[in-house]
């Protein structure tokens, strides 16, 4: 193919080392592939490296809690009433997105134990998310989970925060490509995979082998299971997280991940 060379038209310079011509259809192929594989439903984002301080600070059913507001967080951290109305929430508006309007000790508690600890703040009667925890938009660093918020939003009622906030302590132990619950989710070999059983889970997150055994056949987001158990021969059960409901990698997921969760009669 011969080679077309780049000269700036008003002082006459080759650009052509700096420079290279693509043909139009080019542009189109590429815009086509990347809109085949990138995802585009609406997450934030939780920070792997930071979110142990989140739950060494919160109870359980409060890390529920606030897995549900950041849905809530705009691209400038605040916590906004939604995605179309941008207005800041206020504590009537969190009472209410957290069903706790019975309860209000009980969001008391959990706010003030927030912002205590620097996870939420409050300035001029507005209320954002520490962006060292949870924050919305593209992201270039890997140790980063994706949280798809309308799936999160939609069985908020359906489950308890309790299990929402053993998730939550779960997101730290998600590996990159496969979304297997292990010891070292930065592992780009995959034959090093270090997997959790019951038992490692369990103590990873901080509860007993026994509940973490009950809750997770019942954890279930918009009918789909939130987490697979893999049986392999006569080892350990396994462990590895819905690609539809937490994800580390900015394309679609793989065919094979989403296959695994597919247990709906067709």
């Amino acid at each position: 193919m011969k080679r077309l060379r780049v000269i700036n038209t008003e002082t006459g310079e080759d650009w052509s080392e700096m420079y290279t011509l693509r043909h139009r259809n080019q542009d189109d192929a590429f815009r086509q592939q990347q809109e085949k594989t990138a995802d585009r439903r609406d997450f934030s984002n939780a920070n792997m490296s930071n979110i142990h301080e989140v739950y060494d600070a919160l109870t359980t059913a409060q890390c529920g809690y606030l897995m549900l507001l950041q849905c809530y967080v705009d691209y400038n951290g605040v916590l906004i009433k939604s995605s179309r109305n941008k207005t800041p929430m206020t504590t009537a508006d969190m009472v209410d997105v957290l069903q706790l309007g019975k309860k209000p000790r009980t969001f008391y508690d959990f706010l003030s134990a927030c912002t205590e600890h620097d996870i939420i703040r409050e300035e001029g009667g507005r209320y954002s998310v520490n962006e060292r925890y949870h924050f919305k938009g593209n992201f270039g660093s890997q140790q980063v989970v994706k949280l798809y918020s309308a799936k999160i939003k939609r069985v908020y009622s359906e489950v308890k925060a309790t299990d929402i906030g053993l998730i939550y302590r779960m997101l730290p132990f998600i590996h990159y490509e496969t979304n297997a619950l292990c010891a070292n989710p930065f592992e780009k070999n995959p034959k090093r995979i270090r997997w959790f059983n019951k038992k490692e889970l369990a103590a990873a997150i901080g509860v007993t082998s026994d509940t973490l055994g009950r809750r997770l056949k019942q954890m279930k987001f918009d009918g789909e299971y939130v987490v697979a158990r893999i049986k392999v021969g006569s080892e350990p059960e396994r462990y590895t997280f819905n690609p539809n409901v937490f994800y580390r990698q900015s394309k679609t997921p793989d065919k094979t991940l989403i296959a695994l969760f597919n247990v709906k009669k067709v």
